[in-house]
């Protein structure tokens, strides 16, 4: 049988990534077998498990997945004229526009990790993961003249993550909210009180 090339490769791996999503966000970690996985796949068990080997290793394949492409969003953040504004719009394309699966997925492998040590330690560092990137895009626009803060920016960066996670949760649980107000109302007082941009699309 002819092997299959990179990008087909890659190509089936993400369907399969996708469809491990859907199932998980749908019937939940423990509620999900294998099985369902290559049924929402429309795979054989030996293609599955070719792949991902277990149930954890899928959750680190989507986590590595959204390390990838959290990474390729704030290289565009990064090179905006505003900074904030450009996060703003992150925030709202993650909470309001994004399939609710993802969000709801979020959560139930935040509760898995409650149980599991090895999806604590996937969990525990991508949001390290995470935190450095925001971290290293704020320093280097504030570094760049950008942004100017009122707070030491570990505080700062704590903060978003906990605003971000809170709007997540928000956005998952009341969908029928105008999350995008909130975000914005959230980020009005950012810009008023923690960092200034000397760039502000937003301003009225």
């Amino acid at each position: 049988m002819p092997k299959l090339s990179p990008l087909r490769l890659a190509t089936r791996r993400q369907a399969i990534l996708e469809a491990a999503e859907r199932a998980f966000a749908r019937d939940g970690f423990h509620g999900t077998s294998m099985q369902a996985i290559c049924r929402e796949a429309g795979i054989s068990p030996g293609t599955l498990y070719l792949y991902f080997p277990s149930k954890v290793a899928l959750i680190e394949g989507l986590c590595e997945r959204d390390r990838h492409e959290i990474r390729d969003a704030l290289s565009h953040v990064e090179v905006a004229a505003d900074i904030l504004s450009a996060l703003e719009d992150m925030l709202t394309h993650y909470a309001c526009v994004e399939p609710q699966e993802r969000r709801a997925l979020i959560f139930e492998i935040g509760a898995e990790a409650q149980r599991n040590p090895e999806v604590a330690k996937i969990m525990v560092e991508t949001d390290a993961f995470f935190s450095t990137l925001i971290r290293n895009t704020i320093l280097k626009a504030i570094a760049d003249g950008k942004l100017i803060p009122h707070a030491d920016v570990e505080a700062i960066v704590a903060l978003l993550f906990a605003v971000g996670d809170g709007i997540l949760w928000r956005a998952t649980i009341r969908p029928e909210l105008d999350n995008r107000a909130i975000i914005a109302t959230i980020f009005t007082l950012l810009r008023a009180k923690l960092l200034t941009p000397t760039v502000d699309t937003r301003a009225s």
